[in-house]
């Protein structure tokens, strides 16, 4: 295992710098570093496509790998001769995310295209 203390020292100094800023912010000691409109705008839609890339992802997850909970439920309503209650299914939940993800971002997206 290699360990460089430069690069601790380097890293270290540099987290103590930004709590710094932080701490002055915060306090009113000192200006907020204003961002340029569009890196915000950027910064917003990066976290948007996270947000819906994990819930896609899950959905994708639970599609192909079921809850066996859910089949025992529907196997004991069918034994018991009662009805389900009405549910929407695996692929419904994953394609009513995408739908979801597509509106969210708007037309010519490779979110709405998908």
């Amino acid at each position: 295992m290699d360990f460089n203390v430069k690069r601790l020292a380097a890293d270290a100094g540099t987290f103590l710098s930004r709590a710094v800023q932080f701490t002055e912010e915060k306090l009113g000691q000192a200006e907020k570093t204003e961002l340029d409109a569009h890196l915000e705008n950027l910064l917003v839609r990066a976290e948007n496509t996270k947000q819906w890339t994990e819930k896609i992802m899950k959905q994708t997850e639970v599609l192909l790998q079921p809850n066996p909970n859910v089949r025992l439920e529907e196997f004991v309503y069918e034994k018991l001769e009662k009805k389900a209650p009405t549910r929407m299914n695996n692929h419904d939940l994953l394609g009513q995310s995408l739908i979801d993800a597509g509106n969210d971002f708007g037309p010519g997206t490779a979110y709405a295209a998908a």
